[in-house]
């Protein structure tokens, strides 16, 4: 009974280490978050989705910081909010160029 426990644990680590090494590792895959440049903390809500940015060749697992695209998410209350909402999607347009339609479309799940 304790040589069959003993080969049937042989068999299992056998194969759990070649499943190992045939799948990539999953932290390769996610590059850094596409979040504000200004941060310093960590992101407190974070999603991650796999897709393809305009300005990337193929699909990719993507991490984005929805707490710094909330404000572009938001119906503006006030006129000073629309400024501000404008002044930030500048910002970002600036920064994430055509990728910006695309990763708004993701956080309100239209992709």
């Amino acid at each position: 009974m304790a040589q069959r426990l003993i080969m049937l644990t042989r068999r299992v680590l056998a194969i759990a280490l070649t499943l190992t090494a045939v799948m990539p590792a999953q932290a390769d895959v996610a590059q850094q978050c596409i979040q504000n440049k200004n941060r310093i903390k960590a992101c407190p809500h974070q999603l991650y989705r796999a897709d393809k940015l305009p300005s990337q060749n193929e699909l990719q697992m993507l991490c984005i910081c929805v707490a710094d695209f909330l404000p572009l998410l938001k119906q503006p209350g006030s006129e000073q909010q629309r400024i501000e909402q404008n002044m930030t999607r500048r910002q970002y347009q600036a920064e994430y160029q055509e990728d910006l339609p695309v990763i708004l479309a993701i956080l309100k799940r239209q992709r």
